[in-house]
């Protein structure tokens, strides 16, 4: 018995004992139904094991209408089956027979499918659906397609007529608002002081330059922020500046530090301005999509550029003021003729939207862009002939070119200021990386110091950063506002003297 694995029996069942072999450690038994089936009782059956495991005794019926096995059934669970299957069929018949709900709406009869004219489909009318009547638009019933075409003329007369009730409405003006127009030999603000400190009357740049220690004057700007400022070029003695109120407002730098003029005709926020190289003008170019440009003297806008696309940045050519470079949101950059009133070039070789322009003394100018990459472009020539792009290089928003024309930087959106080298093969300097301050959500300004010695830059938090350019280092730090400082510029006529700007609206002058 030690052999036998399973249950021990009487002598009556040991013939139904299979013994294992001697070295099998299972007992594998083949059942065997014996079946007693009526009609009135199909759940009577028995198993016993099977004497011979290799015989397939099973319950399976062939018929003609397929194969039959018996199955042990409880007879409560077999009525409920019943009764849940003749339902069902009630159901599929009564849906078949039309016996729906007769609040329901019904469709006129198609044709046949064949008959492709005539055949309705899902698209039949309902029953008792009366058409309405087509407006009478003249001597006869309007087609749709004439209808939609005299519809879109409707809008396009419209447009148009929108269209020049705005530009009556964006009338350009301009206010004179400073305390004495002319000084007592009728000079004009445009004039530059002989009595400052400094002399602001020859290109001479200083030598040395100091980080400013102190805030000295603070002009209350634009009231939703201030988008950009520009000193007046090589003498310094105004600021201009424009913002998210759609004005433009021009500054004394120098004696009583006021509000000077006030330019007006954008409907828009005003994104950048930039002057020509004897500040007599300045371009504008505004969310509206129109370029402006104003006579920095007497406030008149001496012409106007309509755009297709919302320009983010715009300079002056400054080998030729008679040209401009505007780059677009739509990732194109346009190059235009001021007297001619024409499109000169288009450079549209980037992916993603402009940030910024900024012109090397070579004759070549520098983009960067929404889509990572920057490139170099050759005036006039639709080809760059450098494009600087990298797994690792995140978006650019402002590139500023260092005083000795060999180096520009970048600011980058990983909170990291690059530097690339302006001549030869335009190189990244992986040595030159400035750390510290945050930039994340906004396109912060970045400037040089005259000397070239020290770099500048805002921060989203509010702060201003000053660097040593030759060991990277962080030199100073100061709290200015408790929003974003987006705008740095530095008087390149004064040693320490920077003027910061950003979301706050107000301008502070340090020193």
């Amino acid at each position: 018995m030690g052999l036998i694995s399973g249950y021990s029996s009487s002598e009556d069942e040991s013939s139904e004992i299979i013994l294992a072999q001697s070295k099998s450690k299972e007992i594998i038994v083949n059942p065997r139904i014996e079946k007693k089936l009526s009609h009135d009782n199909v759940s009577k059956s028995s198993i016993i094991p099977s004497k011979d495991i290799t015989k397939n005794t099973t319950n399976l019926i062939q018929t003609n209408a397929g194969e039959t096995y018996y199955e042990a059934i409880d007879d409560l669970e077999f009525e409920r089956q019943i009764r849940k299957e003749s339902s069902r069929k009630k159901r599929e018949i009564d849906a078949l027979n039309g016996n729906l709900n007769p609040k329901r709406k019904k469709r006129e009869k198609g044709s046949a499918v064949d008959d492709i004219e005539q055949f309705l489909g899902p698209w039949a009318k309902f029953d008792k659906e009366e058409e309405l009547p087509v407006k009478d638009m003249g001597e006869d019933l309007l087609k749709p397609d004439e209808l939609e075409e005299t519809e879109a003329l409707e809008r396009l007369e419209e447009s148009e007529e929108q269209g020049e009730s705005e530009d009556d409405e964006t009338q350009e003006t301009t206010e004179f608002l400073g305390s004495q127009k002319f000084d007592y030999q009728g000079r004009s603000y445009m004039y530059i002081p002989t009595d400052a400190d400094v002399n602001l009357t020859n290109d001479s740049k200083p030598d040395i330059c100091f980080v400013p220690k102190r805030q000295i004057h603070k002009w209350n700007g634009h009231i939703s922020g201030t988008n950009k400022i520009e000193f007046f070029p090589k003498s310094n003695h105004l600021l201009l500046s424009c913002g998210n109120d759609c004005k433009i407002y021009l500054w004394s730098v120098y004696h009583k530090r006021e509000l000077l003029r006030g330019y007006y005709g954008h409907t828009q926020p005003i994104r950048d301005i930039n002057f020509n190289n004897d500040g007599t003008k300045f371009l504008s170019t505004s969310y509206d999509k129109f370029v402006k440009v104003w006579d920095t003297e007497t406030g008149q806008c001496l012409t106007k550029f309509k755009l297709k696309s919302v320009g983010n940045c715009i300079k002056f050519n400054p080998f030729n003021d008679d040209e401009f470079v505007v780059g677009l949101m739509n990732h194109k950059i346009e190059h235009y003729s001021i007297s001619k009133h024409q499109l000169i070039q288009t450079y549209d070789y980037h992916l993603g939207s402009i940030n910024s322009i900024t012109f090397l003394p070579t004759k070549q100018f520098i983009s960067s862009s929404e889509d990572k990459t920057i490139r170099i472009w050759d005036i006039s020539i639709n080809i760059a002939v450098k494009l600087i792009s990298d797994p690792t290089l995140h978006s650019i928003p402002v590139t500023r070119v260092h005083p000795e024309k060999n180096y520009f930087a970048g600011q980058s959106m990983d909170n990291t200021i690059l530097v690339f080298s302006a001549k030869g093969k335009f190189k990244t300097n992986k040595k030159k990386i400035f750390k510290g301050h945050n930039c994340a959500g906004y396109g912060i300004g970045i400037d040089f110091s005259p000397d070239g010695k020290n770099l500048v830059s805002g921060d989203s938090k509010g702060n201003v950063f000053f660097w040593d350019w030759k060991t990277t280092k962080l030199v100073k730090k100061i709290k200015v506002s408790d929003r974003a400082i987006t705008q740095v510029v530095w008087n390149t006529k004064e040693v320490s003297k920077v003027a910061v700007t950003g979301a706050d609206g107000s301008i502070y002058y340090y020193e």
